[in-house]
């Protein structure tokens, strides 16, 4: 099997195409296509049940697709736990089976530039929430001095504003990324085979 790894408007209309949120019976579709793709003829091998194989399926949208409700949560293993207490798999159940990794590594390969630097920058934005957190004023450097000085909180703090407008901006830039993709698949509808994915 190949695809191209850019992650780019190109792969971005093959996921589009594979995996697609209907509002309508608020479920995940899956196309008959996907099925003829050999990492999710594996995952239905592993997962002859049809309920549990959608169960997978869908937990496979959710933690890769950055459509997913659940794209902010930045750790890979909450981001997980989340998804999987609302689709009802056991505890037991892990996403680091070999079938499942390689259908999300699969599908994560096609996120488009946009989507990874929004990832990148929420997982930045967390970095400095934590490290914010974590600031003691009464802690001290080997001196006697404060190891947080006010003028360096109050220089992160101004921050703030100009990272929440960028996160909001970046947002924009991906959704508005995926509405043009969804407008040019509805007027060019084809196979996913045409974007160069092979079996």
């Amino acid at each position: 099997m190949s695809h191209s790894p850019e992650g780019g408007i190109f792969n971005l209309n093959t996921m589009l195409k594979l995996f697609k949120y209907n509002k309508d019976t608020y479920e995940i579709d899956v196309s008959p296509e996907a099925m003829m793709l050999s990492v999710f003829k594996r995952l239905k091998t592993k997962y002859k049940n049809d309920d549990k194989f959608k169960q997978v399926l869908d937990f496979i949208y959710f933690y890769s697709d950055p459509r997913s409700d659940y794209a902010y949560i930045t750790d890979d293993e909450t981001r997980a736990e989340e998804i999987k207490k609302a689709l009802g798999l056991p505890d037991k159940w892990s996403y680091e089976e070999k079938e499942v990794q390689e259908a999300i590594d699969y599908y994560s390969s096609m996120k488009p530039i946009s989507a990874q630097l929004l990832e990148d920058t929420f997982k930045t934005v967390n970095k400095l929430r934590a490290y914010m957190n974590d600031i003691d004023f009464k802690q001290l450097d080997d001196k006697g001095k404060p190891v947080y000085p006010p003028n360096m909180i109050t220089s992160t703090i101004k921050m703030i504003p100009s990272l929440v407008k960028d996160l909001h901006e970046a947002e924009r830039a991906v959704t508005a990324e995926i509405a043009d993709a969804i407008r040019a698949r509805g007027n060019s509808e084809g196979s996913i085979f045409d974007n160069g994915i092979n079996i």
